[in-house]
């Protein structure tokens, strides 16, 4: 199992962590949307390479993907660029960024998608502890589980 996150020198563009290894998903075409990969619980962490608070952030991530990165309830998402839309040579992660509205490095997205519509989200922004991350990856997959949700 590698959980060593993309990152610099890594191709910029979508990946996701499948069977203990990241794989790149796409550079072009549509940004990632909730529920692409079907329900369950998504971490999307929106990287910058030229972001030194990010390369705190994967000490952390790394926690995260050893803890639930065999959980099939659980989809991990990198989002990777140098520096935002700004300086990007990814079209899908350009337009993540945008259509999630990023605008703070790092950021986390953990949402929940039940029947194809979302029952949990919480945007973390800023460097946070695994433990904080894991608390709100939790918190999704108890939504995930509730049966009125």
């Amino acid at each position: 199992m590698s959980v060593a996150l993309p990152g610099p020198g890594s191709e910029h563009g979508l990946y996701v962590y499948e069977d203990g290894v990241w794989r790149l998903l796409r550079r072009e075409g549509d940004g990632f949307s909730l529920g692409e990969l079907g329900d369950g619980v998504y971490v999307i962490y929106f990287d910058n390479t030229l972001c030194p608070a990010c390369r705190e952030q994967d000490f952390q991530m790394v926690e995260v993907v050893k803890r639930f990165g065999g959980d099939s309830r659980v989809r991990l998402v990198v989002v990777l660029c140098d520096w935002f839309t700004q300086i990007c040579d990814s079209d899908a992660a350009s337009k993540t960024f945008e259509e999630f509205r990023v605008s703070a490095s790092p950021t986390i997205v953990i949402a929940a998608i039940k029947k194809g519509r979302t029952v949990f989200r919480e945007d973390l922004r800023g460097v946070k502890p695994a433990g904080v991350i894991l608390m709100y990856l939790e918190r999704a997959i108890d939504a995930l589980q509730n049966p009125e949700s």
